[in-house]
Parts: structure tokens; sequence; C-alpha cells
């Protein structure tokens, strides 16, 4: 994933109190992707490690997972794309199949994700420029990362496996994030335990 400029990888400022937040430790069980196009695997690593609070998934174990024969993976739906990019309803498939209830949404609103937060599920949204040309050349990008919490000065956090392992919050306005998460349909996947 290519860095905006407006995304800002900073820790959360001591004291902070943010107007919507989770309550679950997702930045606990944060871990940098490293150079891989893993953020959909790390993201469902994030959300389920987070929910229970103890280790339920591992994101390069859970890439491995989504590229594998349809009869290991349990479905004949390509879950992502080897080693380049993973679909919505492959995220999903794997937090179910770990049993978590998930609600995979495309033009979802501002709205519905204030609420997922008011709930108390974690949403993990996806973001980018698909179309993006540079230098006459293709450039797209998307990106998967965890909302964690909104507030009218900040924008909105995110726990976001791009950034390194000792920064964890990702900071995005509101402008900006509406406009990519725009480009990707408005998509987002909110997960809750049964």
């Amino acid at each position: 994933m290519e860095k905006n400029k407006t995304q800002r990888p900073l820790p959360k400022p001591k004291n902070k109190v943010w107007k919507k937040q989770l309550q679950h430790p997702l930045p606990k069980w944060h871990r940098h992707q490293g150079n891989s196009n893993d953020c959909g695997p790390y993201s469902a690593m994030i959300v389920a490690n987070g929910l229970r609070d103890t280790f339920v998934l591992d994101g390069d174990i859970v890439g491995q997972q989504m590229e594998r024969a349809p009869t290991a993976r349990g479905t004949l739906l390509p879950l992502r794309i080897h080693g380049w990019a993973t679909f919505p309803w492959g995220i999903t498939h794997i937090l179910r199949r770990n049993g978590f209830r998930t609600r995979w949404r495309v033009a979802a609103s501002l709205r519905s994700l204030y609420a997922a937060l008011n709930r108390g599920h974690p949403t993990i949204v996806i973001v980018g420029e698909p179309f993006r040309r540079r230098d006459g050349r293709y450039g797209g990008w998307s990106h998967y990362k965890t909302l964690y919490a909104w507030d009218p000065d900040e924008g909105f956090a995110f726990v976001d496996s791009a950034a390194s392992e000792d920064v964890v919050y990702t900071y995005q306005d509101e402008a900006t994030f509406l406009r990519l998460w725009t480009n990707m349909g408005r998509q987002m996947i909110e997960v809750w335990e049964k």
C-alpha cells in the first residue's frame, strides 16, 4: 500500500478520549504486514485476536489458507489472488469459519460506520485508488484497515497493518477517507462474536 500524506501514522496521544472508540484491545494485536500484500488477512487477524483477546489467527497463515485449492479452503469461490489481492468475501469466509459473525456491505454510509462503532463491532474497510495512473502507467492500489475510533478533530483512527510495529494507529481526515473509501465502493465488513 502506498502511504498517503493525509494518513498520519501516530501513536494515540496520552489521555486522549475519542468521541467514538471500540473497547476491544485491537491495538494489542496489531502486527505489521511487512512488504506483503496481506492487508486483508492481517486485518482479519487483528479483529479476530482483538475480539477474543487471545491468539486466534496469524495473518501470514490466513493468507496462505486463502490461496489453497477449493477443497482445502472450503469454497469454490477464489478468496484471493495469489500474493496480491484479497476479496472481501474471503475475509468474511475466514472469520465465519473461526466462529465470528460478519456483515459485508457495499455502498455503505458513514452512518453505518458510526453505528458499528456504537455497537462495539470492529469494522474492516477498504480504501484505495484503483484507477490511478502515474507517468502513463497503472499505479492503482487498495488497502484494508480496521476502523478503531472517530473524533471530530482528528477524523478516523485505524489499527492498520501497513503501519510499523511501533505505530499501531493511523489517522485520516474525513474528506480523504470518504474519497478513498468511495473509490472502492464504500465497502465495510462488520465483525462480532456469535
